[in-house]
């Protein structure tokens, strides 16, 4: 069946302050409860709820595909945000360093929708979508996605809106993942 997941990686640990993960989805986080890194990655997450693993000098937060489909802006971070359906063959990316969006990429069963910015020199020894994502993960959080310990502990919230807006902010003229026509 293949892996189908989807989340946003920062370059910075929020453990301290996940009043900025807040600001950057556009809710409020409420802690549910403690999971472990296995059960983190489940295939095709509810957009209900998150989980976040916090290492030392970075944030990797796991949601549901329709939410990480779009960018996300922090001042002066680098921030990955990515959807891999092996399932359906839909591959997003969305890669911002120090706060400028640098590089998107939208597949969907081999055919390519959106393709932006200047390629990752990566991507000349490397077209396959999902060794793309796997590799900016680790460029991102200083860590492969293979070598996170499965009994890692995560931290589940589940999303209350803001009072100003309850959906994620986005630059207004680009085109969710999905929509690609």
């Amino acid at each position: 069946m293949g892996l189908n997941i989807a989340g946003i990686a920062i370059n910075k640990s929020y453990k301290e302050d996940v009043s900025t993960i807040e600001s950057m989805l556009g809710h409020q986080l409420l802690f549910e409860k403690e999971v472990p890194f296995e059960e983190a990655c489940e295939s095709f997450k509810e957009d209900s709820y998150c989980d976040i693993y916090f290492s030392e000098n970075s944030t990797f937060i796991l949601c549901d595909m329709e939410r990480a489909g779009f960018e996300f802006i922090l001042e002066e971070q680098d921030v990955f945000s990515f959807v891999l359906s092996e399932m359906t063959m839909t591959f997003c990316i969305n890669y911002v360093k120090n706060g400028k969006l640098v590089r998107t990429i939208v597949e969907a069963e081999d055919e390519l929708h959106e393709d932006e910015g200047t390629p990752l020199e990566f991507e000349k020894t490397e077209d396959d979508k999902s060794e793309i994502i796997y590799y900016l993960i680790e460029k991102t959080i200083g860590k492969s996605f293979d070598d996170i310990d499965l009994e890692a502990t995560c931290k589940r919230y589940t999303f209350q809106s803001l009072q100003q807006s309850d959906t994620t902010e986005t630059n207004g003229s680009k085109k969710p993942w999905w929509k690609f026509w």
